[in-house]
């Protein structure tokens, strides 16, 4: 069974060590940013803005000149949907080769008179009185 983990005191030499790891760090650290600084220095800015400058003009003049518009098939309006021509048939319904009825003909789209799924079909049972103080919709 091991002890609940008290902090240990570190050795005198762990400490001098440990020491003289963060000052190397901080002193690679400062060699570092002082050669970048140089570099930085000695760049010439004046032609880098300029050559940077030069490739965006270049490449929005052949932006224009090729008709890019940021697609990846270089079409900038997106594909149109396929008009809505109406339900479609049910596969699995019977045939009427066999001398069964006819399927009625497709209906057009629905009016705002039409019945939809949220209205009473007519004929299929009591109605239920939206009136009605319980709301069970007896017909009393």
């Amino acid at each position: 069974m091991r002890l609940p983990l008290t902090k240990r005191r570190k050795s005198k030499k762990d400490q001098t060590l440990d020491t003289v790891a963060s000052v190397a760090k901080a002193w690679g650290e400062w060699q570092l940013a002082k050669s970048a600084a140089k570099a930085a220095r000695r760049t010439p800015w004046k032609i880098v803005g300029a050559v940077g400058a030069a490739l965006a003009a270049g490449s929005l003049a052949a932006k224009k000149l090729l008709g890019g518009g940021g697609g990846e098939d270089g079409s900038a309006t997106p594909p149109q949907t396929p008009a809505y021509t109406g339900p479609v048939p049910d596969p699995n319904a019977p045939s009427t080769s066999a001398g069964g009825q006819a399927p009625a003909p497709p209906r057009g789209p629905l009016t705002p008179g039409d019945q939809g799924p949220d209205q009473p079909i007519a004929g299929s049972g009591p109605v239920p009185d939206p009136d009605a103080p319980d709301g069970s919709g007896s017909d009393r």
